[in-house]
């Protein structure tokens, strides 16, 4: 896959993500809705500055635009994980699962205090 092929890919699936329209996109990356769109076709190659801007309009660093995600690899370690964890000892996914949830509510008594709520 080209690496433009996967700047498309990222872009239009990261605006989605976060809900936002060509237009939208556009008004942020100062120029227009078929300027996007024609990036989005892969009929325009933005500039190193465009891209910036797009990054920045999308709340994102640039390199995220040219991540290539490998959903294979991350379905094998899923599924080395589950492996893992269904030959555990029960008495172990039990001590695991207490500490766990023993520390996301130490984490969520933290933030909420930070907040003075």
């Amino acid at each position: 896959m080209t690496l433009q092929k996967i700047f498309i890919i990222n872009l239009k699936k990261l605006r989605k993500e976060k809900g936002i329209s060509q237009m939208l996109l556009a008004e942020k990356c100062d120029t227009s809705a078929n300027y996007i769109g024609q990036i989005e076709m892969g009929r325009r190659i933005p500039s190193f500055e465009k891209i910036e801007k797009i990054a920045a309009a999308l709340n994102i660093h640039p390199s995220l635009l040219f991540v290539v995600e490998n959903s294979g690899e991350i379905k094998e370690q899923k599924l080395k994980t589950k492996d893992y964890l269904e030959r555990m000892p029960v008495h172990v996914k039990k001590e695991l699962f207490t500490r766990l949830v023993a520390l996301i509510k130490a984490d969520i008594a933290e933030s909420l205090d930070a907040k003075n709520y």
